[in-house]
């Protein structure tokens, strides 16, 4: 229980606000009844002085009229003594003047206390009278004595004796004098009693006061205190209006400005998040399908390496090939040169005459002979052309498929965007590398072609030269006469030899050039493998990053979601 009430006073600022204030109303009050006490005292000490100093100015002055009046130093007798009466009248004339209460003549002559002269008083003589310690002091002491204030059935009174004496020097009695000093105690109870009810009055309106007062200060504090709740639950639609200007309106203000803030605040995040989250999402779809475009770039460029290795495979067999056709036509070029010098003998032994016409029927045999080799190398030479027109077929298969796959790799370099440039860059070099292949092997084309013709002249040449040489054969056989003829037709052949000749040279030099272009092709394509390689360890490098890419937009995706659900209990 009390644990209870202790908590429920820490708890609630009114509470406090309003100790606060009652602590200080009760030190205030306490402060002011101890100034009260204070005044008081010292009021009271300076009318004690007052009065002290009026009692001894009054009994001076009643002292020196008794001192001048006959018999004063001699104790009354009785009423009937003519002192009685002066000295009577005397006293009762110093009270009117002074407004004294008392002033009296006491006697303690003859073991007796009594009174001999008390001023307003009729048959005062003689009336007993007890001394009090002051007067039995003044009387032994011989001088004045004050007294305390002291109450009686009369009043309340403050007095001052003196010893008079008589001639021989002898103490009979006291002259006195009394003042009402009852505004002493009175002033002092109307200064306790106005400070007790001045302090229970401020107690009272101070507890007032201290409770209006704190609900004063504690209710914007309170309706603050509960919005911040609301806003501490995520509840942000709590609108707090206090019309004050002090501190705690522009806390409140503050309060509200900030609310607002937060709101603006909590709004742009949560639009951020979803748009953060919306792209992450589109990213991450975008990444999986460049991630896979660059998957499938990968290996069309592995494939695209694999058919340019076997294009430079093939070109190799193909340059083995034109250097065995090479070495071929190199053969039937010295044979057609030996042939030449042939027909040059023949043409000379036929010009000697008819007695070198068995040694010439003889040589044509053997003409007859090299014609059949010829017409044979010839029809190799046919065979193997056809053979260099279908490598030529088949190289120019293979640049149309460089050219198409690098058609691809641009096209797939596109799509990639940014990234694709540098795919981009060497499939443009590879498409080039094509069109140089397209080109070389068109010439080579156009060269075969004209091999081809220049092999079917030399055939129908070989061809034309054998039937001469049967004809030949024939003519030496079976007459002179035909000699001229022979030797006309071996003229005849001697020309058509040295075109043949010319035309073996030119395909010579023709097979030299294709021979050169194959092997630049050969490091061409080389090239060009190496170059598909490194795409291709580019391609599946750029499908590592695009992986390590989808990671981190996974891991933003993620983020943005806690971020959603961070700021979804807030309410707007």
């Amino acid at each position: 229980m009390l644990k209870s009430v202790k908590a429920w006073f820490v708890n609630h600022l009114t509470v406090k606000i309003a100790l606060s204030i009652l602590l200080l109303q009760l030190f205030t009050s306490a402060a002011f009844a101890f100034s009260g006490y204070y005044v008081n005292q010292n009021l009271i000490g300076k009318l004690l002085e007052q009065f002290d100093m009026r009692l001894q100015t009054d009994i001076q002055i009643a002292a020196d009229m008794l001192s001048d009046l006959p018999g004063s130093d001699t104790e009354l007798k009785g009423t009937d003594d003519p002192n009685y009466a002066v000295i009577k009248g005397e006293l009762e004339k110093l009270q009117a003047t002074h407004g004294l209460e008392n002033i009296y003549i006491l006697s303690k002559s003859q073991g007796e206390e009594r009174i001999l002269v008390l001023s307003g008083v009729p048959d005062d003589y003689g009336t007993p009278y007890p001394f009090t310690s002051e007067m039995n002091d003044a009387i032994a002491n011989n001088k004045e004595m004050l007294s305390s204030i002291y109450t009686d059935e009369y009043g309340i009174h403050k007095s001052i004796f003196m010893p008079l004496q008589d001639a021989n020097q002898e103490s009979y009695g006291i002259l006195g004098i009394d003042l009402d000093a009852s505004v002493v105690p009175e002033t002092s109870d109307s200064i306790f009693w106005t400070t007790f009810w001045i302090t229970a009055l401020v107690l009272v309106i101070g507890t007032l006061l201290a409770v209006v007062i704190s609900k004063i200060i504690t209710r914007p504090i309170r309706n603050l205190m509960i919005a911040t709740e609301k806003v501490a639950t995520g509840d942000l639609r709590e609108q707090l209006s206090v019309s004050r200007k002090d501190e705690l309106g522009k806390l409140a203000d503050s309060f509200g400005e900030m609310g607002k803030n937060l709101q603006t605040l909590i709004r742009q995040i949560r639009q951020s998040s979803d748009q953060v989250s919306a792209t992450s999402t589109q990213l991450l779809h975008s990444a999986d399908e460049t991630s896979r475009s660059a998957q499938q770039a990968a290996e069309s460029t592995s494939q695209m390496s694999d058919g340019i290795n076997d294009i430079v495979n093939s070109v190799a067999n193909s340059t083995a090939l034109i250097n065995e056709i090479d070495s071929e036509l190199t053969d039937v070029s010295e044979d057609m040169k030996e042939m030449r010098q042939i027909a040059q003998q023949v043409r000379t032994q036929s010009e000697d005459g008819q007695q070198l016409v068995e040694q010439t029927l003889h040589q044509m045999s053997v003409i007859k002979d090299v014609m059949s080799q010829s017409q044979e190398a010839a029809l190799n030479l046919g065979e193997r052309s056809k053979e260099i027109g279908g490598i030529i077929n088949m190289i120019s298969d293979i640049s149309e498929q460089t050219n198409l796959l690098a058609l691809n790799a641009s096209i797939e370099a596109a799509r990639v965007g940014e990234m694709g440039k540098g795919f981009a860059v060497v499939a443009g070099e590879v498409k080039k590398l094509a069109a140089q292949s397209a080109e070389a092997a068109l010439s080579v084309r156009q060269l075969v072609s004209g091999t081809q013709e220049n092999s079917k002249l030399v055939i129908d040449l070989v061809g034309e030269g054998r039937q001469a040489a049967e004809q030949g054969h024939s003519w030496i056989s079976g007459t002179y006469e035909n000699f001229n003829t022979i030797h006309s037709g071996v003229s005849r052949f001697s020309d058509r030899t040295d075109l043949l000749q010319k035309a073996l040279e030119k395909v010579e030099q023709s097979f030299v050039s294709i021979s050169a272009s194959m092997q630049q092709i050969s490091s061409v394509t080389q090239e060009q493998a190496a170059g598909t390689e490194e795409v291709a360890s580019g391609a599946q490098q750029q499908s590592a990053t695009m992986q390590e890419i989808t990671g981190a937009i996974e891991q933003m995706n993620a983020m943005s979601v806690e971020l959603q659900k961070s700021v979804q209990h807030f309410k707007l």
